[in-house]
């Protein structure tokens, strides 16, 4: 009997200890969650961002093909902030009754450098100097090797310029037009983007208007954002997207990797791989959505030979790796992993490796053995006499063979 009663003793404490560490966790989610929401920006600043914009289009001070849609015929409609308020500005709208997206890094153009320079003259008089067509290329092609190293005969500072903007060879661009221009050179993402533009994992950019443009809305949705977990058995509370639909998104990446190596001169490292930062489209494409992080070959030596270093953990760039040289003390030029490592590690598996967690989870049973092999081989690839190996093409041809053989066998016989 006592042994009972102090059984059922156990069992209240262990209730109540369950009980108490649940309130906690509800406390602390709500806690976090008003602190991130408390860093968002809100509609109220965005409206007044919008605003700005549209008196600097009415005064004539910014310009583009999309400021009579934002301010003019308000055919372009607010809707939602979707940024911190340090971050960029990232704003939901509807245009013609879809959803695009809003950005700028700033909220004002005035953030941004100027093209014009500012000088006291012989008198001691405020002297401002907007730049000639020439001297205005002149900047354009430095901020563009800058960005691209482009120096290279195949291409001309003008043919990207023509990437940028609707913009024809020997037409002269007036000051308003030019600032406007500048200052969507000096953001690295709407270079990337527009330089991208045509393939098919990055979003379409409709156009501008001053600092901001508007490009495609793709969200990750439920594909890439499985839904709520119960954590107890690993099985999904509510239905997320099937098999099918996460094997054919994962497909889509593998090509996407591929476009990468190819489409440019260098090839473009990610280095900042999250779910958040890609959408699907609705024919389950996957798009670069955000590649604030995304560095050519050249830039991305220079960033991780910069650092100095006592060891390997040292020269971690976010998501791209470097070793550490420990007679020179310095970090390596070159990456030691590559994007196939990180897209497998933190979106094919995710979740810190829990089986359920990231888009390839719970394969069917005909390949899910083969499939682990091979993620885990391209999270970790085998060592060669002690050097970690990059993740392979063979294991990219792997990953794609067994994605396109589970659709296969899915397939309804005809």
């Amino acid at each position: 009997m006592a042994c009972m009663a102090r059984s059922r003793t156990r069992k209240r404490l262990c209730k109540l200890v369950l009980a108490g560490l649940s309130v906690l966790l509800l406390l602390a989610c709500l806690f976090l969650r008003r602190k991130v929401k408390a860093r968002r920006c809100t509609d109220q600043e965005s409206r007044a961002t919008l605003r700005t914009l549209c008196e600097e289009y009415t005064r004539n001070r910014v310009t583009g093909n999309l400021c009579p849609d934002l301010c003019t015929t308000h055919s372009i409609i607010y809707r939602e902030c979707l940024n911190y308020r340090k971050g960029k500005k990232v704003m939901l709208a509807e245009w013609n009754a879809h959803k695009v997206i809003l950005k700028s890094k700033y909220d004002r153009l005035q953030d941004y450098n100027s093209i014009v320079s500012r000088y006291m003259n012989d008198v001691g008089k405020m002297v401002t100097s907007p730049p000639d067509m020439a001297t205005f290329l002149t900047m354009v092609n430095h901020q563009l090797r800058t960005m691209f190293e482009i120096d290279t005969p195949d291409i001309s500072v003008v043919e990207i310029l023509q990437k940028m903007w609707p913009w024809k060879k020997g037409k002269m661009l007036n000051q308003v037009t030019m600032e406007s221009l500048w200052a969507l050179l000096q953001q690295d993402e709407y270079l990337m983007m527009q330089y991208f533009q045509g393939n098919e994992h990055f979003p379409k950019i409709y156009g501008s208007c001053g600092h901001f443009y508007v490009m495609e809305y793709t969200p990750p949705g439920d594909t890439l954002s499985p839904s709520l977990f119960n954590f107890k058995t690993g099985r999904e509370l509510v239905s997320s997207t099937d098999w099918d639909s996460r094997a054919k998104v994962a497909l889509s990446f593998l090509t996407f990797l591929e476009d990468l190596n190819t489409f440019h001169t260098e090839p473009l490292h990610l280095c900042d791989v999250k779910q958040d930062n890609y959408g699907v489209s609705t024919d389950l494409t996957i798009q670069a959505i955000d590649v604030d992080m995304a560095f050519f070959e050249m830039k991305m030596r220079g960033i991780l030979g910069q650092e100095n270093c006592t060891k390997n953990e040292d020269c971690e760039f976010f998501d791209c790796l470097s070793t550490c040289d420990l007679q020179r003390k310095r970090c390596s030029k070159h990456r030691s992993n590559n994007n196939l490592q990180a897209i497998c590690k933190k979106i094919f598996v995710g979740y810190n490796g829990l089986p359920f967690g990231g888009l390839l989870r719970s394969p069917p049973a005909a390949i899910a053995d083969r499939l682990d092999k091979a993620l885990q081989e391209c999270v970790k690839p085998s060592d060669n006499y002690g050097q970690s190996q990059k993740a392979s093409s063979e294991t990219l041809e792997t990953l794609r063979d067994l994605l396109q053989e589970s659709l296969h066998s899915n397939a309804p016989s005809r």
